[in-house]
């Protein structure tokens, strides 16, 4: 993928190549993700270049501190390297040097997320249909950006609500919206007609639209605020953790307490019935 292992490291390298491998074939893997991956283990094996089951966990606790002024990329990789060593030391029959490490802290703030309010401020800014129907479907259905860019028209079932899409790792799901997507949907396609992509925008063009109609509106809307928006507005109205995590495809329920962090007490005691009555 663009480099060469050096001698110093190639006992390592291997490992690794054989690792993500093995991972696209069994659990599969994003481009992203595998670029991720390699990039990570090819970081790892210069700074240590021991064969990896001499590595032990005091070069792995060095290893990650000289990160620690980058608390997001040292938590990416703890994770990458965890996934790892629990592969390779399984597989070649060693300690596991990464076992006793525990997670890195990380920041824990609010992200932005977009509100009701907002999705419908920035459908009505809008004069293109196929760009309200991008916002509304966004908003509906906590559509991915990458996912969203793959739609192609036969895998839109408007009188079922649902769109099939392939998500991380190329796991087949489905998208769910209501009834003013819908009309939008529909008003889209009759008017443009579109063959292949629903929206023949790739994945940066999504971006580019979203970061224009920020200029235009003044509200700040990115994919991901987007999809906070969908699962704070889903516990907001009372849907269970559960079903969030289906309907958002989320891989556990810990990516969806990571996506309603909106979700205030507040809104919790707007929802509270008392016990004694």
């Amino acid at each position: 993928m663009g480099f060469e292992p050096t001698t110093s490291c190639l006992g390592s390298w291997f490992q690794a190549r054989l690792f993500v491998n093995t991972r696209k074939a069994t659990n599969g893997l994003t481009p992203s993700g595998e670029k991720w991956l390699i990039e990570v283990l090819h970081t790892f094996s210069k700074a240590i270049p021991n064969p990896v089951n001499e590595v032990t966990k005091e070069h792995l606790i060095n290893f990650m501190g000289d990160y620690q002024d980058k608390p997001w990329r040292r938590h990416g990789l703890y994770r990458a390297l965890k996934t790892f060593f629990k592969w390779v030391s399984t597989e070649y029959g060693f300690d596991n040097p990464m076992a006793s490490i525990a997670a890195p802290k990380t920041p824990d703030p609010v992200l932005h997320t977009i509100t009701p309010d907002d999705v419908d401020r920035l459908i009505a800014a809008i004069d293109s249909y196929r760009n309200k129907a991008i916002i509304a479907l966004l908003a509906d259905s906590g559509v991915r950006r990458s996912e969203l860019a793959a739609i192609r028209l036969s895998d839109v079932e408007l009188e079922r609500h649902r769109i099939k899409v392939s998500g991380k790792g190329g796991k087949e799901g489905h998208l769910i919206f209501g009834n003013k997507t819908k009309d939008l949907l529909e008003r889209y396609i009759k008017d443009s007609d579109p063959a292949g992509k629903l929206f023949d925008l790739n994945s940066n063009g999504v971006q580019t639209m979203l970061k224009r109609l920020e200029k235009e509106t003044g509200i700040r809307c990115n994919a991901h605020s987007f999809r906070r928006g969908f699962a704070t507005a889903l516990r907001r109205a009372g849907v269970g953790e559960l079903d969030i995590q289906q309907l958002g495809r989320w891989s556990s329920l810990e990516m969806v307490r990571r996506y309603t962090k909106a979700f205030t007490f507040d809104d919790a005691a707007e929802r509270y019935k008392p016990i004694v009555t």
